[in-house]
């Protein structure tokens, strides 16, 4: 039957439900594991993998809808709007986490030792592994950026070039960042200073792996998608400004303003 409107009417779908008991089950089992639990890491193991499974038919789903051509124009300006809510959200969390550390940076109180950094605390480096972890991003930008832009006129070959080129330095950031855990000589039970570093960082550094999930995603379906139809690419992108922009401000306060010494 012919439809006459250009919204697509989303068929009964058993993965949000079960995506959501994945992620209550990883939940679970990473407390468990964290309290030491016997044979916690399996459940752990458990819901993780399984994140990762429905996560993978969940986006095959989409991509057969594509194909299919249910995503008109009007269904791409909706998936858009989206990813631009979501995106919105997520920047709350990171306010949250930023207006926590200036708040206790600005005016250290007694338990800190009337000091920020607290005493005790040897900040990180931020001219070292941030500064390098600032310029990868910002390569990545712009590759992301002309990866986009190729697929606007039809170049794959630079499109996929370019998009390898961002997927490499998201994965050399992540293993930067953990070679800065690492070396961290404070972690996160180290006072206010210690748990809003690690879960604002942290936290971003999360956003980089799927930003560099979702973009691999796109590296493979790209022989699949057309200048009119390549909403997933867009969006990924899009998704990976979000995360660039996030890091300038991390870069800014956290790692530059907050590792300079002042007293309450």
């Amino acid at each position: 039957m012919k439809l006459n409107h250009p919204y697509h009417l989303v068929s009964l779908s058993p993965w949000p439900i079960m995506s959501s008991i994945a992620v209550l089950t990883t939940a679970m089992g990473a407390i468990m594991y964290f309290h030491r639990y016997e044979n916690a890491y399996l459940m752990l193991s458990f819901g993780l993998l399984s994140i990762l499974y429905f996560m993978f038919v969940w986006w095959r789903d989409v991509i057969r809808e594509s194909n299919a051509h249910f995503h008109t124009t009007k269904v791409q300006q909706g998936l858009q709007m989206g990813m631009i809510l979501f995106i919105v959200s997520e920047a709350m969390f990171f306010v949250g986490f930023l207006w926590a550390f200036i708040h206790f940076a600005a005016q250290p109180s007694v338990y800190l030792g009337n000091e920020w950094p607290p005493v005790g605390i040897i900040p990180v480096d931020w001219t070292r592994r941030p500064l390098l972890n600032s310029a990868l991003l910002a390569a990545s930008y712009f590759s992301a950026n002309v990866a986009k832009y190729a697929m606007e006129i039809n170049e794959k070959k630079l499109c996929s070039t370019n998009l390898i080129i961002t997927i490499l330095l998201g994965l050399l950031f992540s293993y930067y960042q953990y070679l800065e855990y690492s070396d961290s000589a404070f972690t996160l039970s180290d006072s206010v200073f210690g748990s809003t570093f690690f879960i604002a960082t942290g936290f971003h550094g999360f956003h980089v792996i799927v930003g560099v999930l979702f973009l691999l995603v796109c590296l493979l379906t790209l022989k699949e998608v057309t200048p009119n139809h390549c909403v997933g690419l867009r969006l990924a992108v899009l998704y990976w400004h979000f995360v660039d922009i996030v890091w300038i401000f991390l870069m800014g306060i956290i790692y530059y303003w907050g590792s300079y010494s002042r007293h309450g």
